[in-house]
């Protein structure tokens, strides 16, 4: 499905990362955003098409997939991870003084990016979701050293703000930049929904070899309810996605959607 709708996106990417003057920090950057899935950019690129392109996503699709890996660098020097995506992670290679100094050149690369576009909407979500995603680094961070058992609750507000906020983000970026901004509501809590479905896969198929997972201190009970959780996300986002205008990219908007639930 990316190589259809994003096909030159890899390409593009590291054009636009290499066009930064400091090739130590961009060879660092290039290593970090290797790997990955881009579902997040084709998640916005998806939704854009879906309502009519209207401006040029590439600057935040790029936003979208730095903001990702940005995350993932704190994550990995945070939780003391060992592999990233079958790779060493950031940390282990360049150290933790490195990883600190290129999320922050990471983050006014997305700055410089985003604001390309000049719509104040477009930069307040980007900076909103990334408030978000910080306080979730830090209740999880909080939450596992400090508490033995934590409630369903608590670990869905930091899967809400820890990642659904970004797949929201990223499909409100595609509405926000189409033909159709009047769907940026729908599309941000379709977006949310998926990134609630991929989290808590994701989880449940760490906990077993995984220990460092919040995921690991809910109690048996609160796990087995996960599993309706997702099912109840799908259907939201099944019932957002309808209110979308029917074309192809819905079809494919919808093939997502089952490929993420049926993981």
């Amino acid at each position: 499905m990316i190589s259809n709708v994003m096909p030159n996106f890899d390409e593009e990417f590291k054009r636009v990362l290499d066009s930064y003057d400091n090739e130590i920090l961009i060879k660092m950057i290039n290593y970090a955003v290797g790997g990955g899935k881009r579902l997040r950019p084709l998640i916005l690129v998806l939704i854009n098409k879906n309502l009519g392109e209207r401006f040029d996503v590439s600057y935040a699709s790029f936003s979208i997939e730095l903001m990702h890996n940005l995350s993932l660098i704190h994550d990995d020097f945070i939780d003391k991870e060992e592999i990233r995506r079958s790779r060493v992670p950031f940390y282990k290679i360049y150290g933790y003084e490195n990883a600190l100094l290129v999320t922050d050149y990471i983050f006014g690369i997305v700055i410089d990016l985003i604001n390309q576009y000049k719509i104040p909407e477009v930069i307040d979500t980007l900076a909103k979701t990334s408030i978000k995603m910080s306080e979730g680094e830090l209740e999880e961070l909080s939450l596992f050293n400090n508490k033995e058992n934590i409630s369903l609750k608590e670990y869905l507000r930091v899967i809400n703000y820890k990642t659904a906020s970004l797949f929201g983000a990223a499909a409100k970026l595609g509405a926000l930049l189409s033909k159709s901004p009047q769907f940026t509501e729908k599309a941000y809590y379709f977006g949310e929904n998926l990134g609630i479905i991929y989290q808590i896969k994701d989880d449940i198929k760490d906990k077993k070899h995984l220990f460092n997972e919040l995921i690991n201190k809910l109690k048996p009970e609160e796990q087995k309810s996960l599993n309706e959780i997702v099912e109840k996300s799908y259907n939201d986002a099944i019932k957002y996605l309808k209110e979308f205008p029917q074309n192809e990219y819905h079809k494919m908007l919808l093939d997502l959607t089952d490929l993420l639930f049926n993981a």
